[in-house]
Formats: structure tokens, sequence, C-alpha cells
């Protein structure tokens, strides 16, 4: 590890613990204030993401490491340096001269001055010795630590999936998932035999045309010239699969329900090859700003923006095919973005499943008799996904679901087999539910 990387990480742990901000923000937050090599902002961003990942075994540390008092006190830029000393010694296991010179550039970084009042904690965490006492927790207080969740979702999880399922699932988080991509047939031919021009390693996904499964760095991907000509898209798996199960035709009229950063919106256009109206509708003016730009990589021309709430879509039509990806509690993409396990609540997930109702509601008021309308959630709560389909199909009798095709996931959840689930454990990519509707002619 280099000295940038470590000032960068350090100001980027800072960033998020002061504002709440995610991982990718504020990696670019801290790079706009301190200069780095890619190189650098590589080895910062790792160090964010697994300091994140085991945040609260992290924690445990410091809280031993450091009185109340002293906790209070310190500035953000000492907690954030304490936990990636934590990480580096209790996680990765680092070599202790390595961990010297870390210490040294810290007080660099911060200054000698901030950090003279915490030298004996540095020197704690530094030392490795930390055993911590299992006896003094409960059950699920020991399954949130070994796996690295706040307890109430470790407990639901195991309610809802079992024991032994819920927990495999759980620590499949603590480790990254593989990259997606699919090739986007408005730039090039989607069935040429195609392999990514860098160093990340690819394999092709063999139930998929043009879908590959790729190991590696992903900000090396995002700077081969294939990304940047629009030739691929970065697209989860189970996100691919949801825009094959919606399927429109040459022709369709598609209504593109959240639709930014705008991916699904971008393979929906290359599978009416350019040919149809999709409207997409988005909140979000930075988001919607995402989607322009996308919309211009990949070649998509077809597809208009709609800047609106989705509870309240501000468009008269009668679409063929409507595709609902609404805010939900991404509990599905812990392995991804890992500080969302720390920001969600009980009291969160249901303020989701209010607006994910609402969302799916009306979009229902815009599709013609015969059509198709697919809900999609990154979660894997029961109650944002089967639980949101139930109470749609009791209130709308004209509704039914329909069979998915490609079904590449799991059956669904409360006998929803229709419903397919993607779990990261089994599938290897983002957690994923994928409804299917189709409304009687």
């Amino acid at each position: 590890m280099t000295k940038n990387a470590l000032a960068i990480a350090i100001e980027a742990l800072s960033w998020m613990a002061y504002s709440g901000i995610g991982e990718r923000t504020a990696l670019f937050k801290a790079a706009d204030q301190i200069e780095g090599t890619l190189g650098d902002l590589r080895q910062a961003h790792l160090l964010i993401m697994e300091t994140t990942r085991f945040q609260n075994r992290l924690d445990h540390v410091i809280s031993k490491a450091l009185s109340q008092d002293q906790l209070h006190r310190a500035s953000h830029g000492v907690t954030s340096l304490l936990k990636i000393l934590a990480y580096l010694t209790y996680i990765a296991h680092t070599r202790p001269r390595e961990l010297e010179r870390n210490v040294n550039w810290a007080r660099q970084i911060l200054g000698w001055k901030e950090l003279h009042p915490y030298e004996e904690s540095i020197a704690f965490v530094a030392s490795g010795t930390l055993q911590r006492d299992v006896h003094e927790s409960t059950e699920l207080d020991r399954l949130s630590f070994e796996t690295c969740h706040p307890p109430w979702f470790v407990r639901r999880l195991i309610e809802v999936f079992g024991r032994e399922f819920a927990l495999v699932m759980l620590r499949r988080n603590l480790k990254p998932l593989p990259t997606y991509v699919r090739m986007n047939p408005l730039r090039v031919n989607a069935t040429k035999d195609w392999a990514p021009q860098t160093q990340v390693r690819g394999s092709p996904v063999n139930q998929l045309t043009g879908v590959w499964r790729l190991e590696g760095s992903r900000e090396e991907l995002v700077r081969s010239k294939s990304y940047a000509g629009g030739d691929i898209v970065i697209q989860d798996l189970a996100s691919i699969t949801a825009s094959l199960v919606a399927s429109p035709h040459t022709g369709s009229t598609v209504l593109d329900l959240c639709a930014a950063p705008g991916n699904k919106t971008s393979h929906l256009a290359s599978m009416m090859q350019n040919n149809g109206e999709i409207y997409s509708v988005e909140v979000s003016r930075k988001r919607l700003s995402y989607w322009h730009n996308e919309m211009t990589r990949t070649g998509c021309s077809i597809a208009s923006p709609i800047r609106a709430d989705a509870r309240k879509t501000p468009i008269a039509l009668e679409a063929d095919v409507i595709l609902v990806d609404p805010p939900c509690s991404n509990t599905g993409v812990l392995a991804k973005n890992p500080s969302i396990k720390w920001k969600i609540t009980p009291a969160r997930v249901v303020e989701f499943i209010n607006r994910e109702y609402a969302i799916l509601r009306e979009a229902s008021k815009h599709l013609r008799s015969g059509g198709t309308l697919v809900y999609c959630t990154c979660s894997i709560l029961p109650e944002e996904n089967e639980g949101v389909v139930d109470a749609f199909l009791s209130r709308n009798p004209d509704f039914s679901l329909a069979c998915q095709v490609p079904f590449l996931g799991s059956p669904g959840l409360r006998g929803f087999d229709r419903c397919q689930r993607f779990y990261p454990h089994l599938h290897h990519c983002n957690g994923y539910f994928i409804a299917k509707f189709r409304r009687a002619d």
C-alpha cells in the first residue's frame, strides 16, 4: 500500500462517517482532495470496501482501544485510521513492519499532534492481542459478529430461510461478487466471439448469448476501449435477466420506471433494435444525468426521459411492456455495497414496502390489456417481494403471474413459484427478485 492510498482511504472513511455517503461517492470526494495515481485509488477503494464490510468487528476492536471519552473526542480522521489498522491487523493479517510503516505515514497525513493522545490506542490495535470473549454475547450477537451483519437482519434471514441457508448467504457477503458484462448489439454483433481487451479474466455465461462473467478489476474494465465505445455494458446477471424476462418486441411501447442509471433501458432498446418507444421515468436529477450519458454511450435512440416521481407518472399512455425497478432496501447487494447493511433498519424496510407497492400500482394503470409488467428488486426480503406481489394480486384480479424466460434463479417463496429469486451464494450475482405479470385481454 502507498501513502497516498492510505490518505485517500482515511479521508473517504471520514466522509462516510460524517455525511453517511456510500463507498464510491466517498472515494471520489477524497480523490478530489488528495492527488493519487490509479493504483492509489484502487488500493484505497479496497481498504474502504473491506473496512466497511467488517465494520462491526473493527468497531469492537476500537471500543477496547479507546475509552468512551476518547471515542467521543476523537476526530473522524483518527477513528478512520484505527478502523484501517484494525482491518490490516485482524482481518488482512498484515506483517508488523508494514503496520509500523502505515502508522508512520498516518502521523504525516494527520499530524503527530492529532495522533499523540491516541498513541497507546494505536499500539494496542496494531498489537493484534485482543481476544473477544464470546461468552459475554448472546447467540444472535455471536452470529452477527461472525457474519458482520446487524443482529436484526441476521434474525430476519434465519426466520425466512432457516439457519443453515441464511448463514451461508451471510458469509458469502464477506467476499466480492463477480462482474458481469453484456455485449451491446446497438454497437457490435452480440454473437461474435468476444473477450475483454484487458487483463481481467472472463468466461461466457452459457445460458445467455453475449453475456460474460469476469473475475478481476471492474475499474480496469471501465477504462477499456470496449466500454468507452459502448460495445459492452457492465450489468449484473440478475438485472440482465430482468430485461430478458420483460422481452419487448420491435416496435413496442415500453414504460421504464425508476430507470436510472440506464442499464436496463439500453438493454430493452437493444432487444427492440432501436425500433419503438421507451419512456424512462426517474425522479433524481443527478441519476437522470447518468441515464443521459449511458444512452449516448450505448447508442440508444428511442428512449425519452421523464423526470417525475414514479408513484405519480405524468404521462397518458398504454404500454405494451412496463419494467418496474423501484427503490428498495438493497439487501441483495451487500457484497457489492457493504455500507448499506449498517444503514438499513426495519423501519426503513417498511418505508420501502409502501413505496414499492405505490409504484407498482401506478405502473399497472398504464398497461394495455394483454400487456406485460415486470417487477424486480435488489432485495432478498420477502416483504418487499412476494409480500408486495401478493398484495397487488389480491387487489387486481385482472393481473396474473406469468412464466418467465429465461429462468436462471430459484423459485419464489410462499408458493410464488413463477417468480424467480437470485441468491449471491447460489447464483454468484446480486440477491434479486423478479415477478412477471400479465394483464388479461
